[in-house]
């Protein structure tokens, strides 16, 4: 608007607001802008920032009415300053592109990241669950070995799933199998089973070992391993001697990979199925046939790989399904006395927060009075892990659920649980037998941060020890289902940038999450899981009250730190490909979002990959001077790229990179760093592990040592 003909002051009406009052330039102050320019005046080409509006004297005067700009008016130039946030727009989806702020239009996507890395020996994909990309060697035939014209001495033919160099010599075939130069020498296989005249036979219950090395895929099944293109069949020819009907029970261990099972009425004939298992990852699978009539039945044995294959067979009198299955048919269960529970095959059919491949079997337990409940579960044979659920009498919804657990440890906690009668529900990630013991206990009183009614505060930039081993998982915000979980009181005098880590035992996974005061997933605002430190960031947060919840799978000895501050505009660096030209990050800290595609690769990392190329990837350069000792926590989440994060200390430019600064972000996360740093000049270098680059985050926070 500067520049027009107009009044200081008009008034501007919209369908979709109130009037608000817009502060025009006037027409002597744009010309005198314009002289300015022509004479090299120190405010020359401030007109040509874009985030720069019209005249101002406070913030109120300048909401643009775009809810992903941070409006403000500059002091020092008394001009409206509307600077465009895309962590705003963010919707978490990682593969539809990063959203953009853009002045005057709010939210727009931004372009579906296609992991296109320009080589035809790859295929390309983005995986959401890395928020990365992938790119597989070419491999046309799917049978796990890519073709040789990519990667020397692999796949010979990638047209043909039976032809690799991970594929034994079969013999007598007058087919190059191995892809070794050489047809049909020695030493070679014959293979067993790998056709319905050659079925392997067996016609008593037992163990028995076969092999899928030098076998195809000849069999098609309803279920199979996860790259069935590449997979490897056999056939047993399993015989149930006259007399009675039997159940065909199968336990198939593998010594290398997945396993599937399926069992035919008829060989080479899959429309005659009778059952079919799989789990992914599985190494031991299960199947049962029931009440099968003597006769002669295929059992078709899958694996992803070549492998050697234990099968125990047995014939048992025959038994229909479980009829537990349903919430009104659960089985009762007694306390303090262990339960076998087999899960073959059961529906899947209750909705659970906890994962589950399998289906569910149900079971009823009555509480004469006010409890404490915990459920044990141990796996007696098979490769999964189970799954327990705990519902309410109305048993059916997703909302019935009251807690979930997956793992046999911690076993599956529930405080204070009215009289009346409860549904255990049994599960497991693969068919599995195994043991559940319930136990009861008197009531405890549970701790203030067990729930999010009243629960303590939060050390507002500082840390708290929180004790899990005695918290149960009641905060159910979807973030890390079934893990014991606590709750700390966060309220926000001013809208505000938030960050929490969360801190655990190695190898343990954990989880942090800001939630309004519902707890509920429909109340989570953020979400952030993996290893030690687990971590969130969200910005420009409404003034209110919040809750900071931490959760861990095991219930340990951890900590939280809630890190706070007043919500900043993004610090936009557009150039800074050198030391020369480096931004500099203020006292205080500062949010900050760049792109090094267009960058040079300026410097080398202690913590890049050893195959990058000299200098690694594009590079760009901000730098920090510390009067006094402090604390500084820079953290990188919203990144697109597998980011490097290395610190250096001054006065030259980079030099010496500080003990333990360079962090690669190989997690959705990205780079983090918490360090102790002494007075003095530092170089943050924000680089990209083995060449990758792109658009970046970089959350400062400088605290008190």
């Amino acid at each position: 608007m500067r520049g027009l003909l107009l009044p200081a002051l008009l008034i501007l009406t919209s369908c979709s607001s109130a009037p608000r009052a817009l502060l025009v330039r006037p027409l002597e102050e744009a010309g005198a802008d314009a002289a300015d320019a022509a004479e090299g005046a120190p405010d020359a080409g401030l007109d040509a920032d874009p985030t720069l509006g019209g005249p101002c004297t406070d913030d109120a005067q300048c909401d643009d009415h775009i809810p992903c700009t941070y409006d403000s008016c500059d002091k020092s130039l008394l001009r409206c300053r509307n600077v465009p946030d895309d962590t705003q727009c963010d919707d978490g989806v990682y593969c539809d592109g990063k959203e953009r702020c853009v002045l005057l239009h709010g939210c727009e996507p931004g372009p579906v990241v296609t992991c296109d890395d320009g080589n035809p020996c790859t295929i390309n994909h983005c995986v959401e669950a890395t928020k990365s990309c992938a790119h597989d060697p070419r491999d046309v035939d799917g049978d796990g070995d890519p073709d040789d014209h990519c990667v020397p001495h692999h796949d010979c033919n990638d047209l043909d799933p039976t032809v690799a160099s991970t594929h034994s010599e079969v013999c007598q075939n007058h087919k190059d199998d191995n892809c070794n130069g050489l047809v049909d020498e020695q030493p070679c296989v014959v293979p067993q089973g790998d056709t319905c005249p050659n079925a392997v036979a067996v016609g008593a219950p037992g163990t028995y070992a076969v092999s899928t090395v030098g076998a195809d895929r000849n069999f098609a099944t309803s279920c199979s391993v996860t790259q069935p293109s590449g997979a490897r069949t056999l056939v047993v020819a399993v015989t149930v001697p006259p007399g009675p009907h039997v159940d065909i029970d199968v336990w198939a261990t593998t010594a290398t990979g997945e396993v599937a099972l399926a069992m035919d009425a008829s060989c080479g004939q899959p429309s005659t199925e009778l059952a079919c298992a799989f789990a992914p990852g599985a190494t031991v699978m299960r199947l049962r046939a029931r009440n099968q009539a003597p006769g002669t039945y295929a059992l078709v044995v899958t694996t992803q790989m070549e492998s050697s294959v234990e099968l125990a067979i047995d014939y048992l009198s025959p038994t229909p399904r479980a009829t537990n299955e349903s919430c009104s048919n659960a089985a009762p269960i007694t306390p303090d006395t262990p339960t076998t529970v087999s899960i073959i095959d059961p529906a899947k059919d209750l909705p659970s927060a906890c994962a589950a491949t399998t289906g569910e079997l149900t079971y009823a337990l009555t509480l004469g009075a006010t409890s404490d409940v915990r459920v044990f579960a141990s796996i007696l044979k098979g490769s999964g892990q189970p799954v327990l659920g705990l519902r309410d009498p109305a048993c059916a919804g997703a909302a019935d659920e009251l807690r979930c657990n997956e793992g046999p440890v911690p076993p599956l906690f529930a405080r204070g649980l009215p009289p009346g009668t409860y549904v255990i529900t049994v599960a497991a990630t693969s068919p599995v037998d195994e043991s559940i013991l319930v136990k009861t206990y008197p009531p405890t009183t549970p701790p203030a941060d067990e729930s999010c009614a009243s629960p303590p505060a939060a050390v507002e930039n500082g840390t708290l020890a929180v004790d899990l081993s005695n918290n149960e998982a009641a905060i159910q915000d979807g973030c890390l289902p079934g893990s014991p979980s606590a709750a700390f009181d966060l309220p926000l005098a001013v809208a505000s940038d938030v960050l929490l880590v969360g801190r655990m035992p190695e190898n343990e996974t954990g989880a942090v999450s800001l939630d309004d005061l519902t707890c509920t997933a429909a109340g989570r605002l953020a979400c952030g899981t993996g290893s030690t430190p687990a971590r969130v960031g969200k910005r420009n947060v409404p003034a209110g009250d919040y809750r900071a919840v931490l959760a861990d799978a095991l219930g340990e000895q951890d900590s939280l730190m809630a890190l706070v501050r007043p919500t900043v505009p993004p610090t936009i660096v557009s150039s800074a490909d050198v030391c020369a030209t480096a931004l500099t990050i203020p006292p205080e800290g500062g949010f900050f979002t760049g792109d090094t595609s267009t960058a040079n690769a300026d410097y080398s990392d202690s913590c890049d990959s050893a195959s990058s190329p000299p200098f690694g990837a594009p590079d760009q350069v901000l730098t920090l001077t510390l009067a006094q000792p402090e604390r500084v926590v820079f953290d990188m989440e919203g990144s697109v790229y597998r980011t490097i994060l290395d610190v250096h200390q001054g006065p030259s430019c980079p030099g010496p990179e500080v003990s333990g600064a360079c962090y690669v972000g190989f997690t959705p996360a990205r780079s983090f760093l918490d360090l102790e740093l002494a007075a003095g000049q530092y170089w943050v270098v924000i680089d990209g592990y083995a060449g990758e680059k792109g658009s970046w985050n970089l959350d400062v926070r400088v605290l008190p040592p």
